[in-house]
């Protein structure tokens, strides 16, 4: 008797259809958007295939862009925590740099000048890391900058916070599953 798995996208399930191996069962997942082909051994750890899909959903969804890639081209045997240690860094750096927004945006006469500074350098952060919809409200946020809009900057701000926050819990919950998955 097999187990099946269903694995949603996007709110649609897809089919499965199991094909045994000596000790692998391979189940080949059809949707009208993508097939995918996995497997998962007898032991049942289906944790690489739910990391996998993790990642590809974050992709998928527009969290993350071609830069995460990047990053994980630079991870080896030597080094397998490389790219969450990177994201680690970014997140203790962005606290810092949304103190400074928010201290800044608190303060009048406002300075756009400074605000704009100070994205800029997030923005920069946020792309290292392939931020995608992070990397996107931090342009929305400039562009009010540049035309001294405040009201613009304080709801593009708390978008910027919104997005960040979000992507952080899907990033600590994909790294968890890594982890657990090795």
């Amino acid at each position: 008797m097999h187990q099946f798995f269903h694995l949603y996208i996007t709110h649609a399930t897809i089919c499965s259809f199991p094909i045994e191996s000596r000790n692998t069962i391979f189940f080949f997942y059809l949707s009208l958007a993508s097939c995918c082909f996995f497997f998962i051994t007898m032991e049942g750890n289906q944790l690489p295939c739910q990391a996998s899909y993790m990642r590809n959903a974050l992709f998928s969804q527009g969290y993350l862009d071609d830069q995460f890639l990047q990053l994980e081209d630079l991870q080896d045997e030597g080094n397998p925590n490389c790219v969450e240690e990177v994201v680690k860094l970014f997140y203790s750096d962005s606290a810092r740099l949304i103190q400074n927004i928010e201290l800044t945006l608190e303060n009048t006469p406002w300075d756009f000048e400074k605000l704009d500074n100070i994205m800029h350098q997030y923005k920069g952060s946020s792309s290292s890391i392939g931020a995608k919809k992070v990397k996107k409200e931090f342009t929305q946020f400039q562009e009010y900058c540049k035309v001294e809009n405040i009201d613009g900057c304080m709801r593009t701000f708390q978008e910027v916070k919104q997005e960040h926050a979000s992507l952080k819990r899907k990033l600590e919950n994909y790294f968890q599953l890594v982890r657990e998955a090795r």
